[in-house]
């Protein structure tokens, strides 16, 4: 789904209106009979609240498609002057087919109580200035009167920014927001998450493909997701579907190997090696893992270190994608491993090793800068917004002003797929970008990211290239957790593991 703004929103309808040849008044006709569409056939009686531009005009023809299926319906227009051309065309329908109109506010007031929904189309996405005047005293009375009842806006809810989902001084509270065409960058402001209400999309008779070239940020769904699906070969074997390394655990986080391990073995990985400090692991605890164990305590002598480091190379030439991070520590031996792993670009088919780096690997990199060159163009980066910081040499203030566009410039510049992790997880290559939907803070816990590097690296290991490893383990990874916190209060790594199997089935072949 197409992730739109103020500046999307205008290219998009000149797009559609100049190249495409479809009607302005056409647009809003089918907006409003979508929108119709999404309204509890229960409500039986109206008011509609609009504005004097086209965000009005959807109002106006909304109000006539209501009064087509024997609704109650009554208009209280903010000015029935200067209005714009669709606008005028659908108030002059509705005046001519005698709906009941008026401007007075203080029939406003006792519409309000009379009625049992108000769609409000006073501004949608154009708004570019803080709401005066007689807007201010009506968004107000709307709010002050709509108690129990019903709100529904089209577009936007009018008072927030298109841009960034601030306030303009004053804003609609919502129970629905009908929005058309684009996911608004505004709805990813959770701040006011309140205003929005339960958020729909409709295409108005629009297909994405159409603006694939004038637009370039997506919010990820299930069906985005299952559209990258991979059927599996009824002939293949174990082989086809990857080897794996995984780099993962020390003496004092030894849990994070087995979360990332037993994540990539669920998530359909066909071969996974496991390299992890000796002695941490009992072989019983991952009966699908094979064991690489090297011996990388603090006490150990160098050159018998580098006897262990020689155990690893047959591992690396022999593997898919490399898995680094999740509980290694930040020691000058972890660093080490790090470099080794990271020597190798190509395996013994003298194909790329693909890498998915998180946790002290991502911390052991941003300490030495030089292996950015060593990661690139094979590698999935999945940073929380402290690495991020740490990585990009940034403020994490100064990230979360504009999170889309430095995201963006880290990928571009170090040529990496960059994950973000956090609310609405950021997935970008430099040039497309990609919002995750899916994901709650009853899974705010440890050992969640080692689980998410498991499933990315079973993915890149099953031949989904690294975006759409990344995309579509952030969405399954969120997902399991949206829909185990339907049964239970806390969603833990264990819980997610033991579901993704389950959870993919859905998705895929739903």
């Amino acid at each position: 789904m197409l992730i739109g703004n103020n500046e999307t929103t205008k290219l998009i309808d000149c797009y559609a209106i100049d190249n495409l040849k479809i009607p302005s008044i056409v647009l809003m006709e089918n907006a409003a009979i979508d929108f119709v569409n999404e309204i509890d056939e229960k409500l039986d009686n109206f008011l509609i609240v609009c504005g004097k531009g086209n965000n009005g005009g959807d109002g106006y023809a909304i109000a006539r498609q209501l009064w087509s299926k024997g609704k109650k319906v009554k208009i209280f227009g903010i000015s029935f002057e200067n209005l714009s051309c669709d606008c005028k065309i659908n108030y002059d329908i509705c005046k001519n087919i005698e709906i009941e109109m008026s401007d007075n506010i203080e029939k406003l007031k006792t519409w309000i109580l009379q009625s049992e929904c108000i769609i409000e189309g006073i501004f949608g996405t154009g708004l570019n200035s803080e709401v005066k005047g007689v807007y201010k005293k009506i968004i107000e009375i709307v709010n002050e009167h709509s108690n129990q009842k019903e709100v529904y806006s089209i577009d936007i809810p009018s008072g927030i920014s298109g841009n960034d989902g601030e306030i303009m001084g004053t804003c609609i509270k919502a129970d629905k927001t009908i929005s058309f065409v684009t996911y608004k960058k505004a709805f990813l402001n959770t701040k006011n998450s309140k205003y929005f209400g339960k958020i729909v999309i409709k295409n108005i008779g629009l297909n994405q493909n159409f603006f694939k070239n004038l637009v370039n940020e997506y919010y990820l769904t299930k069906s985005d997701i299952k559209n990258l699906h991979k059927v599996r070969n009824v002939n293949s074997h174990k082989g086809d579907f990857g080897k794996v390394l995984i780099y993962a655990g020390s003496k004092e986080f030894s849990g994070a190997s087995v979360l990332a391990s037993n994540s990539c073995v669920r998530a359909g990985a066909g071969l996974v090696t496991l390299l992890t400090s000796e002695n941490i692991l009992k072989n019983n605890i991952l009966s699908e893992v094979m064991l690489l164990n090297i011996n990388n305590s603090r006490t150990i002598p160098k050159s018998d270190f580098k006897n262990e480091l020689q155990k690893i190379e047959n591992n690396i030439l022999n593997s898919d994608v490399i898995a680094i991070g999740p509980g290694i520590g930040k020691n000058e031996k972890s660093l080490t491993i790090l470099e080794k792993l990271l020597n190798y670009e190509k395996n013994n088919k003298n194909k790329t090793i693909n890498l998915v780096l998180d946790a002290d690997a991502l911390n052991l990199i941003s300490e030495n800068p030089k292996l950015f060159k060593k990661i690139e163009n094979r590698a999935i980066l999945t940073p929380h917004i402290v690495e991020f910081s740490r990585l990009s040499r940034l403020l994490p203030e100064d990230i979360l002003l504009d999170k889309f566009t430095k995201a963006k410039e880290f990928a571009k510049k170090y040529k990496v797929i960059l994950l973000l992790k956090g609310k609405n997880t950021i997935i970008t290559d430099g040039n497309k970008l990609f919002v995750n939907s899916t994901g709650n803070s009853h899974m705010a816990n440890g050992g969640m990211g080692d689980c998410l590097t498991g499933i990315i690296t079973s993915l890149v290991a099953q031949n989904y290239n690294l975006i759409e490893s990344a995309c579509i383990g952030a969405f399954l990874h969120g997902y399991i957790g949206d829909e185990l916190t339907k049964k239970q209060y806390i969603v833990n790594a264990s819980h997610v593991t033991e579901n993704i199997s389950k959870y993919m089935k859905e998705i895929f072949e739903m």
